[in-house]
């Protein structure tokens, strides 16, 4: 007997005349029964095809993607909470990159180039005394501050590379920049430092021809609004020549250097000799370009309770193309630019069927079955995030300046990469985190609401009974998956969150993540379980309370 057959006999023992699965699919009323595979596997094949090239957040692939769905929405009729009575909510981004003509160091007279053995960010010019200051951060709650002690103002930070020894980037992401933390250039600005030269690391020298290019061409993009548009500060990268240089005659040598750097041990910090000025110059081109966020809601049914929302969000962008890897040499796949290792290389598009084309596709569906009705009593919020594959660009706007007051999101339900099931008899190393076909990782549910986990556990539980696996629940997950997608930034503002997500396999930001690979039955039962978790919040008299610590507060 089926699963979905077993639950819907205890139905049939009280109502005495449900005939049809139809009847299982109404879970307190939601209309679940309204999400089909073939829905899903239709509106996929378009999010997830050659002609949107894979959806980069700034291509134009990613905004036929946005015009897709906004005209999806106009036929579905929702209201749009976009800008201007649109359902496009506008990210501008600002990019920097730099100009290798004119950027360059100046150690003692002698003159260093851009490519060959310097890399830079950053913009603008500055000269004066060096100082060694370690990993340059300082991390409140870590009691990690090189600068005690140590005047920087009017100088130029030498820093190591990368946190300092204990410390991830996921660390830094769950506490305050700013507040709790600073990075070597925002201590540069804070302590009155001039500049920062960088030691490369081993990551920096195997991949020093792939930065180049893509300082140079793609630089550093911020979202504009949120970042102030502040003097920059001169950041460089040295190479062994440079620092060699840069160090010779001093305590310690470029060398040496290397060495703690390799060893995790940043020792004392101490100035340079006083008599070794150094000249920093980082030519920079600034341009603006946006992308969108997508954004439409379905009003609730009670004249009071329809002012709060439970938003459902899933990120639209992916990573687009592969590039030739730099010089027609062999280059690592990054996450944030996968390059191709041939040029034989037969696919070169990144579809993200999965990541996060099937999120996508089934908020979609969602969003049709609630104008079909019945409808929740709170209203519905939709958003497809830009940018969370650039680092969670369209969340933290969206959040920032939200389309409707922060205090009203009861829950925000995220779902990224729902699409895949780790088949019977693969060993396939890749695949060990995929979830099975009745399976599905429970993402942050518990982390600030334990009614929102208990909302989620119970209504699962009474309906397709998947098992919510809590592995990426656990605050020690050494992946940190709960501050890896765009539901992190809604958490920060304290709103309850629980994310869905079947895992990460093989085909993860690669050309081979294709629709012939998704589950379209495991896609519709999470899609369901989502919607019926939508509408048990969407129609509960008390919102889920926040009982723990929000993050980074």
């Amino acid at each position: 007997m089926s699963r979905p057959l077993r639950l819907l006999v205890p139905v049939l023992l009280v109502a005495g005349c449900l005939t049809t699965l139809g009847a299982v699919g109404r879970p307190g009323g939601a209309p679940t029964d309204a999400i089909s595979t073939g829905g899903l596997e239709r509106r996929l094949r378009f999010i997830a095809s050659d002609a949107l090239e894979g959806r980069e957040s700034l291509s134009p692939g990613f905004r036929a993607a946005a015009q897709y769905l906004a005209s999806e929405l106009t036929g579905l009729g929702l209201t749009p909470r976009g800008d201007d009575g649109s359902f496009l909510q506008r990210v501008t981004m600002r990019r920097t990159s730099v100009d290798p003509a004119t950027t360059t160091v100046d150690v003692a007279g002698q003159t260093f180039t851009f490519g060959d053995d310097l890399l830079a960010s950053g913009g603008g010019s500055a000269t004066g005394r060096v100082v060694y200051v370690g990993h340059g951060y300082r991390i409140t709650s870590k009691d990690i501050d090189p600068f005690a002690g140590v005047d920087v103002k009017d100088r130029i930070l030498l820093v190591l590379p990368g946190p300092p020894p204990g410390v991830s980037v996921s660390d830094l992401r769950t506490l305050r920049k700013g507040t709790d933390w600073w990075g070597p250039e925002e201590n540069a600005r804070a302590l009155g430092a001039r500049g920062v030269i960088r030691v490369a690391g081993s990551d920096d020298l195997s991949g020093w021809e792939h930065t180049r290019e893509q300082q140079t061409s793609r630089g550093a993009l911020v979202v504009d609004r949120l970042t102030p548009d502040e003097e920059q500060v001169p950041v460089v990268t040295a190479g062994p020549r440079l620092l060699a240089a840069l160090l010779r005659g001093e305590r310690e040598s470029g060398a040496r250097l290397h060495e703690r750097a390799a060893a995790k041990d940043a020792g004392e910090s101490y100035p340079l000799s006083a008599t070794k000025r150094v000249a920093l110059a980082v030519g920079a081109r600034v341009s603006r370009e946006d992308t969108f966020n997508v954004v439409a809601s379905v009003e609730g049914t009670d004249p009071v309770l329809r002012s709060e929302f439970i938003a459902l969000g899933a990120h639209l962008d992916h990573i687009g193309r592969l590039r030739p890897a730099p010089g027609g040499a062999s280059a690592r796949e990054r996450r944030d630019q996968p390059v191709a290792t041939s040029a034989g290389d037969a696919d070169v598009i990144n579809n993200g069927a999965d990541d996060d084309g099937s999120g996508v596709v089934a908020l979609v569906e969602i969003a049709a079955a609630a104008m079909r009705g019945p409808r929740p009593k709170r209203s519905l919020l939709f958003v497809w995030h830009t940018g969370e594959e650039g680092g969670g660009w369209g969340a933290r706007y969206l959040t920032a300046f939200p389309p409707v007051p922060i205090e009203r999101l009861v829950a925000q339900l995220n779902l990224d990469m729902i699409g895949r099931s780790r088949r019977a008899g693969d060993d396939t190393a890749a695949n060990n985190g995929l979830t099975g076909p009745d399976e599905v990782y429970l993402v942050g549910a518990s982390r600030l609401s334990g009614a929102l986990a208990d909302t989620v556990a119970s209504v699962n539980r009474a309906y397709l009974n998947l098992t919510l696996n809590p592995k990426y629940d656990d605050p020690g997950d050494p992946e940190r998956i709960y501050e890896r997608s765009d539901h992190y930034e809604y958490a920060q503002k304290g709103v309850p969150v629980a994310f869905f997500f079947s895992g990460l396999h093989e085909d993860y930001h690669r050309p081979s993540d294709e629709v012939d690979r998704i589950d379209f039955v495991k896609l519709q039962k999470i899609t369901r379980t989502v919607l019926a978790v939508a509408w048990a919040l969407g129609n509960a008299p008390n919102r889920p309370a926040l009982d723990t610590q929000v993050p980074g507060t």
